[in-house]
């Protein structure tokens, strides 16, 4: 049932006054009682949002991310597992696969289960995000097609066989997909990497921290090489101004001198 009007102006006004989940809270970050105090807090914050946002708005998940966090610090795997899907489900209905919040959703989500010692369903996880951000940026996956975690298993079993050991080369253009906007993809690179290594995959692990580096400082070089081009556009345009500010001076100067001569 929908809240009459003056009621929803009074649920609209708490809303202004309670923190935004647009940031996590610093005492989200701590133990202890700090934490038991904060969490019926928050869930009094969550029911409010629900009441007046409605149940899938995107600030809803924002929320139910910093729940998740506080049960997470507290040990609460079930509730932190509950709370990520669900403010999962949230960000995949209302913005899409392919928005930033659902890579860091499920990269929260692949922590609380490497801290449950969940390994696979970590790195399913995992291998979700970078399969997305290759297809976002290359298209559907096929043989000729692959994201970068194929490409380092594969490397994995076949690392007593191959003379090249060139690790980045046949990989193509894939370290554009992880732009420098884009930390998420980068940490996911790390994060599984690491994972590969917990397994012995070192072959692997090491493919995966090579393209994130490279990834890195290509995306930096992309950043100042743009800075460089649009600062040598503004000199350009800056040069131009003044040297047709000269041309005018000029002239006005050279009538002024006629009219004197006159």
């Amino acid at each position: 049932m929908t809240p009459w009007p003056s009621e929803r102006r009074r649920w609209a006004r708490i809303i202004q006054l309670w923190p935004r989940p647009s940031t996590t809270w610093p005492c989200c970050t701590e133990r202890g009682a700090n934490t038991r105090r904060l969490k019926p807090l928050c869930k009094r914050a969550l029911e409010i949002r629900e009441k007046v946002l409605g149940k899938y708005h995107p600030d809803v998940a924002k929320q139910l991310n910093n729940l998740a966090l506080l049960c997470q610090n507290q040990g609460k795997y079930d509730e932190v597992e509950y709370y990520y899907r669900r403010a999962l489900e949230i960000y995949e209905s209302k913005l899409g696969a392919d928005d930033p919040n659902v890579a860091k959703t499920k990269n929260n989500l692949a922590t609380c289960y490497l801290k449950q010692g969940k390994f696979m369903d970590a790195e399913a996880l995992y291998k979700e995000i970078l399969t997305r951000a290759h297809e976002k940026e290359f298209g559907s996956v096929n043989n000729d097609n692959k994201p970068i975690w194929m490409h380092a298993e594969e490397r994995e079993e076949s690392k007593g066989k191959r003379k090249d050991s060139g690790p980045y080369v046949e990989y193509g253009s894939w370290y554009k997909a992880c732009k420098v906007d884009s930390p998420t993809v980068n940490t996911t690179l790390k994060s599984l990497g690491a994972l590969y290594r917990r397994q012995g995959k070192l072959e692997a692990a090491e493919t995966l921290e090579e393209c994130a580096s490279k990834s890195r400082k290509q995306g930096i070089d992309a950043i100042n090489q743009s800075k460089v081009v649009e600062l040598l556009k503004d000199g350009g345009a800056g040069g131009r101004r003044q040297t047709t500010q000269q041309g005018r001076n000029q002239r006005s100067g050279g009538t002024a001198r006629g009219e004197r001569g006159r």
